[in-house]
């Protein structure tokens, strides 16, 4: 009976840990989602084709700016000018939607420290409400996420049946209110999840522990290759953060040429997968690449090179967060130990990948900007890029060098009592 009544207890375990880990993973998907919605200029798209089809442009409209993608595949944006001069609507969504970027990151702060796979909070009882508290964040967020997204999409579907508007001046739903949609129902259904989870009060009469006694330095040792492993693995995210940005930011190569009337100044881009020129107004005008073939050899090996670079340092987190002294999804304290090596390891290779075409482009550019044989417009300059770049594969370099250095404590195991029998001639 005391067998089976545990297995249950085990298997109702197993189930809470599960539940909670999918509303964690749930309510992370939708803070991305939030992300994406409040960056991406799609929450109201018109599609206007004039008298000739190939003069077709498509206008979408954004928290931040307004673009229009021609039909030849060029987009021009702009940033809005005023913010005053915004509907209603638009106005109040940039407030709620970073207010429910922010609530989510103390939802995700709190997530990782109640969560039942770490151990930051050793009380259960203080863990558990801890994670409640994380679903009640992400609940917050949920909503704060869903009320602009249903407020543009009132505004759009009741202009769209408004009878005085002309056609040209209607709206459609953008893919953002879509994805706003579903970013806060998955940040609800997560937190939901989250606050279902209750303390077990069973264990609580059997409170009474015994620890082996350990020495103020061996826990001030702990303590300190606890400190430096997140140190390392927070290093080596904001590196991995870095390198995702390198990869969309087109701005490894700039120019800044002025014409005979400062009016036209323009800022030539060059990213991975784009172009773009800056207008002086303040326009933009951005055109994805024709042809891979045609790119120089920096710009081709390093798209290769960042997106494996990003999917290894992918695969350092999740081994860092496995491996990590704050987690306890491994057990054996020598295992979790190798992980996080294996972790550093891979954020290691992660910055090696990352420094290579960055310091490629960097040489091309210095050793194109120092030819006599080129004009000035056909000089570049050093990008943001390219110096973010740099930043990135220094921390993951750092971050991983701070994983591989952190070695099991072996100090319990020279305890270790052991017996063996008298040899009878020795005895006397």
């Amino acid at each position: 009976v005391y067998a089976r009544l545990a297995r249950v207890q085990k298997a109702i375990a197993m189930a809470s840990v599960g539940l909670q880990i999918l509303g964690i993973f749930l309510a992370l998907i939708g803070w991305i989602g939030d992300i994406v919605i409040c960056a991406l200029p799609m929450w109201k798209v018109t599609a206007f084709i004039g008298n000739n089809i190939v003069t077709a442009q498509t206008f979408w409209e954004g928290l931040w700016m307004n673009c229009v993608m021609q039909s030849t595949g060029q987009m021009q944006c702009k940033v809005y000018d005023s913010m005053l001069a915004l509907p209603q609507d638009l106005q109040a969504a940039r407030a709620l939607v970073i207010i429910s970027i922010l609530v989510a990151v103390i939802g995700v702060l709190l997530s990782v420290a109640g969560g039942k796979c770490t151990n930051c909070i050793e009380d259960e009882e203080a863990k558990s409400k801890v994670a409640i508290a994380s679903g009640v964040f992400f609940l917050v967020s949920g909503v704060l996420c869903l009320i602009p997204v249903s407020w543009s999409a009132n505004t759009v579907i009741r202009d769209f049946y408004n009878p005085l508007l002309m056609d040209t001046q209607r709206r459609e739903l953008g893919a953002s209110l879509f994805i706003g949609w579903g970013s806060a129902g998955l940040m609800l259904i997560g937190g939901a999840l989250l606050c279902c989870q209750c303390p077990k009060r069973e264990e609580s009469r059997y409170s009474a522990k015994y620890s082996a006694p350990r020495s103020t330095a061996y826990r001030a040792q702990v303590m300190a290759s606890t400190g430096l492993q997140i140190l390392g693995i927070f290093l080596a995210i904001i590196g991995c953060l870095g390198d995702v940005v390198i990869c969309a930011l087109p701005m490894w190569k700039v120019t800044a040429f002025i014409g005979n009337n400062i009016v036209t100044a323009q800022t030539f881009w060059e990213g991975l997968w784009m172009n773009c020129v800056m207008q002086s107004t303040g326009q933009m005008q951005c055109k994805v690449y024709d042809s891979m073939l045609a790119l120089p050899q920096d710009l081709q090996a390093a798209r290769a090179l960042v997106i494996i670079s990003i999917l290894v340092a992918v695969i350092g987190i999740l081994l860092s967060v496995a491996g990590g002294k704050c987690t306890n999804c491994i057990e054996d304290e020598e295992a979790k130990s190798k992980v996080a090596i294996a972790s550093g390891v891979f954020f290691l290779v992660s910055g090696v990948l990352c420094l290579i075409p960055v310091s490629w482009s960097a040489n091309t550019v210095i050793r194109d900007f120092y030819n006599p044989l080129l004009t000035d417009a056909q000089r570049r300059e050093l990008g943001a890029s390219l110096f973010i770049g740099w930043g990135s594969a220094g921390l993951m370099l750092i971050g991983g060098a701070l994983l591989c250095c952190r070695c099991p404590l072996r100090e319990e195991r020279g305890y270790s009592a052991k017996y063996s029998a008298p040899n009878g001639g020795a005895y006397v």
